[in-house]
């Protein structure tokens, strides 16, 4: 059984049972229209006066009440009809018109003791001698037993409200609770029924009573019968039950890969680096066989990128109905790995991720996120919140087993024209995640992935990631894994169209692969390039490929899609139907065996020359407590009026270093230059934080005029500055006493620190994601707020009505 249907299936049987119990809480509570036609147990009286009468051989008079407002238990009459539910129980002297008792908790059903107190004294003492035998006399007996089902009731009504809602936030551990919910409270509403029908089937038994001459009995009068609450409560017990079977079969499927874990066991093996390939835990030559899996954006009139950059994104690893849809469809392709561009570190991607894993499919994590997530082409650097953006991201995916690599890039640098020097600022990023991954024992690879274009730069581009600036041929600031987005192969080419690639990468020391392909200029596409990229002689070159794209993704090229999504409903193309085919068909390559691969070496950084500008210094390490002390001292602070800071930080440090170079100053603190390798003291610092000291730098050359710490009501002097020019650089100096450091970067404290914004240290590498707008807030507060308002107005109109 698929997951969403067992969580549909489930949700909905727990719906229906909480709204019959919610039906059934509110019988008798009141008189009007819903309440008084619910309860639990029916005594009908209105005979009892004939039954009486044959009983004494005399009339009887006054022993019932025509006032249907008369207070009961008060020796006002007997009323024709009571109606017993579990807070109250009302009288009635018609079919509607009635009085009920004061509203408590757990209500006794006590028959003959509120029967009794309405009369007149004399035909109360008349009665307890007629009646003699029977439960229907024991009040204590039954009160004592339905007073107790009661409690069970209410138990059994909290877990299946319980059950319901724990399943509906589909998360992992929650699974688990609403399921032992349903059982608990199954179990409860069962013993509460149990007790309650036996109650009743024992007070009917003065049904049969009769009084009078034996020679001509007749009945007492009385008839107790089952109040149509009763048939909610079973039925409501009947749906929980059955609710329990998805639920199980849910928790279950869940469970195996919880207790894997918890056994040490892990659901895929690790793959390591050895030489320049791949391989598996044991010895196993691995490939990867792959498939973008993300909704992409809208078209580009850029020929090097057929794809315009997103500004939003949607996580696909999030939303488990949509995994479960997609799974059956990516395992009958044969993939063991899919390519993510952009994933949320704040959200829950257990289901997704778990599911994966027991499919024997890896991930393949890129961490920058669209706009001001990732490093800028045009003006890159390197940050705390663009590294604390890429720790969080890391820290939310390293409990999972499948997650093979993370991409520090994507297509940061997309031809010549383009500041190659950015690549300076890619590599530091290398260096800070390959440092953080190992301080918390992590496997997973580090790896790049970039635009194809002319061997003059991207060769270069792959050798300067993979190389040892200090030449003692250590790995610390290389990447694992370099990826080309390979789209030169179209139509049913030949296998010389790789010729020049195969050449430009024969040498390359570090495993490689092809981290998107599948041309769409010549369609259809037949995808006969497959046996040629897993077979030799590539197979001795690249470890694998990952198709573009299972989505949906138009582009000037065409359609790249291979599915069509219709809400639950997925549709195939013949795209998908040829990759398929070449895909299980493939036989991969064993050799060279890991003996035979050779150990890590890596090469030589390039020499810069007209088409390669990256310089073998690198930026330092972001240090967030730099930083912090930075803003906490500096003489004019930046206070946004706005929240949508990005759309003014850029504006206002061009500004400030447009109004420092007027008063002899400079913004060189701030700037970095990966060409000439020099890197500002602040450089490492977010947008915001530069801001701050570029204002700083402003307002200290002007004196600290009052005005020159404004910039249109963004700024606000900092009373706890020091205060004095002197005072200030010098806690400045000490702040950044060594901003040229490289260290290992530490999990960032507090909040997020990945909301950068601003034209520092911002702006787009090329993911190519769907521009749909994550919902923002918690699912779980929502849900929460909206079940209660649900069941608050269902509660009001049921008393009310």
């Amino acid at each position: 059984m698929r997951g969403e249907l067992c969580i549909g299936s489930a949700s909905v049987l727990s719906l229906i049972s909480l709204i019959l119990l919610i039906f059934m809480h509110v019988g008798q509570i009141n008189t009007s229209n819903v309440p008084r036609g619910i309860s639990m147990v029916n005594v009908n009286t209105s005979g009892y006066g004939n039954g009486l009468a044959a009983a004494l051989g005399d009339p009887i008079f006054g022993l019932y009440t025509d006032n249907a407002s008369a207070p009961l238990q008060e020796q006002q009459g007997v009323r024709n009809l009571y109606k017993f539910g579990l807070y109250s129980y009302c009288g009635y002297v018609n079919g509607s018109a009635g009085i009920c008792s004061n509203t408590s908790a757990a209500n006794r059903f006590e028959p003959l003791t509120v029967f009794t107190a309405d009369m007149l004294k004399n035909y109360s003492s008349f009665t307890t001698a007629l009646i003699t035998e029977g439960t229907f006399i024991d009040s204590e007996y039954l009160g004592e037993f339905t007073n107790g089902a009661y409690y069970l009731i209410i138990v059994g009504s909290v877990c299946a409200a319980l059950a319901l809602l724990t399943g509906l936030l589909k998360h992992t551990v929650l699974f688990f609770l609403s399921t032992l919910f349903a059982v608990l409270g199954a179990l409860t509403l069962l013993i509460g029924a149990t007790i309650w029908t036996v109650m009743i089937k024992k007070a009917e038994s003065i049904n049969d009573f009769v009084v009078g001459p034996s020679a001509a009995p007749v009945p007492l009068g009385i008839t107790v019968s089952t109040g149509n609450a009763i048939y909610l409560l079973w039925a409501s017990w009947a749906c929980l039950l059955v609710s329990i079977l998805p639920y199980m079969i849910r928790a279950t499927a869940l469970a195996s890969g919880v207790l894997a874990i918890a056994a040490g066991v892990s659901a895929l093996p690790k793959v390591s680096r050895a030489g320049r390939y791949l391989y598996s835990e044991d010895g196993t030559r691995f490939f990867i066989k792959g498939i973008a899996y993300q909704e992409q954006g809208a078209a580009s009139n850029d020929p090097n990128s057929p794809f315009s950059e997103p500004s939003t994104f949607i996580d696909p690893l999030t939303d488990s109905s949509a995994c479960s849809r997609d799974l059956p469809f990516l395992q009958s392709l044969g993939i063991n790995a899919i390519r993510v561009y952009s994933v949320n570190s704040s959200l829950n991607h257990d289901d997704c991720m778990k599911a994966f894993s027991q499919a024997g499919i890896y991930t393949i994590i890129d961490l920058a996120l669209p706009v001001n997530g990732s490093i800028d082409r045009n003006n890159p650097s390197w940050t705390t919140n663009l590294l604390n953006q890429y720790i969080e991201t890391i820290n939310t995916f390293n409990k999972y087993d499948n997650v093979l690599a993370y991409n520090v890039g994507n297509e940061v640098i997309t031809d010549p024209g383009a500041p190659t020097g950015a690549a300076a600022f890619i590599k530091a990023a290398a260096r800070d995640v390959r440092s953080y991954l190992n301080s918390i024992s992590s496997s997973a690879l580090v790896g790049y992935a970039a635009i194809d274009g002319a061997d003059n730069w991207v060769v270069p581009l792959a050798e300067y990631l993979a190389c040892d600036p200090s030449g003692a041929n250590s790995g610390s600031s290389s990447i694992d894994l370099f990826g080309l987005n390979n789209y030169e192969f179209c139509g049913d080419a030949s296998a010389s169209a790789y010729n020049g690639k195969n050449g430009d990468f024969a040498g390359f020391e570090l495993p490689a692969y092809f981290s998107e392909f599948g041309c769409v200029k010549q369609p259809p596409r037949l995808w006969t390039e497959v046996p040629i990229i897993f077979s030799a002689p590539m197979s001795d070159i690249w470890s694998g490929a990952v198709a573009f794209s299972y989505f949906p993704a138009q582009s000037n090229d065409g359609e790249f899609g291979m599915v069509a999504v219709d809400g639950s409903t997925v549709t195939p193309n013949d795209d998908f139907g040829r990759l398929k085919n070449q895909y299980t068909n493939l036989t991969l390559p064993t050799t060279p065996s890991k003996s035979s691969a050779g150990s890590n070496t890596f090469p030589s950084c390039p020499q810069q020359n007209s088409t390669w500008a990256a310089s073998n210094t690198l930026p330092p390490t972001p240090n967030d407590a730099s930083c912090q002390c930075l803003e906490n001292i500096v003489s004019c602070q930046f206070t946004p009026k706005t929240t949508n800071t990005s759309a003014i930080v850029g504006s206002l440090l061009d500004l400030g270093c447009s109004l420092l170079g007027q008063n002899g100053g400079n913004c060189d603190d701030i700037g970095a230059n990966g060409t000439t390798g020099t890197y500002g003291r602040v450089a490492f610092c977010d947008p915001e934080t530069k801001l701050s000291f570029v204002m700083s730098e402003y307002y200290e050359l002007t004196n600290r005029a009052a005005t020159s710490c404004d910039f249109g009501g963004n700024a606000t002097v900092n009373s706890n500055a020091p205060s004095s020019v002197n005072g200030a650089n010098a806690a400045a100096s000490s702040c950044l006493s060594n901003p040229s450091a490289t260290f290992t970067p530490t999990a960032p404290s507090g909040g997020s620190g990945s909301s950068g914004s601003g034209s520092s240290g911002s702006g787009s590498s090329g993911n190519k994601n769907a521009a749909v707008a994550l919902v923002g807030g918690s699912p779980s507060a929502i849900l929460g707020l909206g079940a209660a308002f649900v069941f608050s107005v269902l509660g009001s109109a049921l008393t009310f009505a």
